[in-house]
């Protein structure tokens, strides 16, 4: 960072009460130098930085999805705007008017703004519509994994409140079996499938009740970009998953990162095979895409051997990829024609470092890095006009400050040190505004007034970034943060499991692969339990993602005075010669970076 720029002076709100509720970050700013950002300087005036006009329309309420739709729908009306595949695209005009129609019925089903809608959905364009339609509403969409079931779909249900679901009918029973603890469902409307069930608890809708023509003329609520657009849900460490409450300026500048690095124009076609449910595919690909007025091509999930050839049929410029999906593709068997592709631009959470460049020329693609996460959305990446820095994830963009400080005292680092990486935002309402009913955990990431990512990082002399690694006790495998919190809850519930431990151990599937999970696990006295009988339990139990590669039965885990686990122990054992491997056993790995059924 900078070593001669002043402290910024700036006021922090917190109000108090059942919920805590943390907003208004840091709503003034001063610096008293120029900075640079993108490429482009700017202005300081009277001791304030002046952000260049494009960058404060970014989080204006003209920035709003459904002010985006409507302005393409008139100025655009007859440009392709989302498909599925290579089915005939869905016109701007058509797009709204659909959307307006879903929203209005759902606002006849009793939908109220910031009522929270949860939506199960694979990747389809019902999924977008149902998005759009819950904002227009001006609602809060709740996305969730399809791969969740059990404790892993109650907690989320019942965490955000909704009353209405939009659920897959391939997804219904997992509903059904659990209806005893969601406490606050009341009605489903169900896609792909009949509205019937075995349930008397619930009122049960069609996704054909969605498209009729609604009884009364609809207008879209009036949102601003301090409302809240979605709440999305991210594994916690010693808990829970968290809910993300997303207002729709860190949403509009999640999105604006993509298209200023990518530099997307309307004529882009964004390839979206990563699940919908999450915020990649929703804000770094769709959002961006439609903002542009571009064209978005949906696809059912990651195929490593389809890639290329589901690119080329649908004339993709842009798409995004999330950990080992580059070494997938890379590892391919190569084609001379490989770099025969009308893609121009990949964002790559990560590239790894050690094939970046080569992927590149075989490819004849450009790999923009970034770093983020759903909290903050991205906040540096490498931009369209700069060469590659393998293993960098790029400069802070615009709306951000980005430093590295000492992970136990906060105070900054200086080049090439490594610590931990803390952000804050320039602006209000860029930012989460907190975790939805954990005020605790809100203010504790908050500590010093920086958001404390628990990743340690360096950034060199000219302010890129480079990730090193988690510090918190995080588990991320297929693209998906694990809480070791649910895995050992729920393998603790098994009647012949004393304790348990989840811990994260490395992959062997290359640069940025992420991790594996290891089970260490404490049986019962005189208890026997083999590791095929214990991951079938887990596989009944848990989303696939989360099902344990290793497995090892031990007499005691190792723990400080006070009782507690002591994790980095078992990760520093790693795989031992006691230690069961589902994959060597046969048990196929099921690896999926999807938004299909199971």
């Amino acid at each position: 960072m900078p070593a001669n720029r002043e402290e910024p002076h700036f006021a922090f709100h917190c109000w108090s009460g059942n919920n805590a509720n943390m907003m208004g970050f840091l709503t003034h700013f001063a610096w008293k130098r120029t900075i640079f950002a993108l490429g482009l300087s700017e202005v300081v005036r009277e001791g304030m930085v002046v952000i260049k006009d494009e960058w404060l329309q970014i989080i204006s309420d003209g920035m709003i999805i459904h002010r985006i739709l409507a302005k393409h729908a008139v100025e655009r009306p007859e440009a392709p705007a989302i498909q599925w595949q290579t089915e005939r695209p869905v016109t701007y005009a058509e797009l709204y008017e659909a959307t307006c129609r879903i929203a209005g019925n759902l606002r006849g089903m009793g939908v109220k703004a910031d009522d929270r809608v949860l939506v199960m959905l694979p990747n389809s364009l019902e999924i977008l519509y149902s998005w759009f339609a819950i904002n227009l509403a001006g609602a809060v969409e709740v996305p969730i994994n399809i791969h969740y079931k059990g404790a892993y779909l109650v907690h989320e249900a019942n965490d955000c409140e909704a009353r209405i679901a939009i659920v897959h009918s391939q997804y219904l029973d997992r509903f059904v079996e659990t209806e005893a603890d969601l406490r606050f469902l009341e009605r489903i409307v169900v896609v792909d499938g009949k509205a019937e069930c075995s349930s008397s608890k619930w009122r049960f809708d069609s996704w054909e009740d969605l498209q009729k023509q609604p009884a009364e003329g609809f207008l879209p609520v009036g949102r601003t970009v301090r409302d809240t657009q979605a709440i999305m849900y991210t594994s916690g460490t010693t808990g829970p998953s968290k809910g993300v409450v997303m207002p729709y300026g860190l949403c509009n500048v999640f999105a604006a990162g993509v298209f200023y690095a990518g530099n997307l124009t309307e004529h882009d076609v964004s390839y979206v095979c990563l699940p919908l449910f999450h915020a990649n595919a929703q804000f770094m690909q769709v959002l961006p895409t439609l903002y542009v007025g571009g064209k978005v091509s949906v696809w059912p999930s990651f195929s490593a051997s389809n890639w290329l050839k589901q690119i080329r049929d649908c004339g993709a410029t842009v798409t995004n990829t999330l950990g080992v999906m580059c070494e997938f593709v890379f590892r391919q068997p190569r084609r001379e024609d490989d770099a025969n592709n009308p893609l121009r631009v990949m964002i790559t959470l990560p590239a790894p470092r050690d094939i970046a460049e080569e992927f590149e020329r075989r490819f004849g693609v450009k790999c923009l890095e970034g770093y983020g996460m759903t909290e903050m959305g991205v906040v540096t990446y490498r931009r369209w006009d700069e060469p590659l820095r393998a293993g960098s994830a790029g400069r802070a963009l615009p709306w951000f400050d980005v430093r590295i400080v000492d992970a136990e005292t906060d105070v900054p680092l200086g080049p090439n040190e490594t610590g931990e990486i803390v952000v804050r935002p320039h602006f209000p309402w860029t930012f989460m505004k907190e975790y939805h009913k954990v005020p605790d955990k809100t203010v504790e990431a908050w500590r010093n007034l920086w958001f404390h990512t628990g990743d340690s990082g360096k950034m060199d002399e000219e302010g890129y970034l480079y990730f090193v690694d988690r510090l918190k006790d995080a588990i991320r495998r297929r693209g998906e943060n694990i809480s070791s919190h649910m895995i050992e809850g729920i393998v603790n519930a098994h009647p012949l499991v004393e304790e348990s431990a989840a811990v994260a151990v490395p992959s062997d599937y290359g640069a940025g692969a992420e991790d594996e999970v290891k089970l260490c696990v404490v049986l019962k006295s005189g208890a026997k339990l083999s590791p095929q009988e214990l991951l079938r339990y887990c596989e009944q139990n848990m989303p696939y993602f989360a099902v344990p590669r290793y497995i090892e039965y031990v007499e005691e885990l190792p723990k400080t005075a006070n009782q507690k686990i002591r994790k980095v122990a078992l990760r520093e054992r790693g795989i031992t010669e006691q230690t069961w491997d589902r994959e060597k056993a046969g048990f196929s790995d099921r690896f999926r970076l999807k938004s299909q059924n199971r």
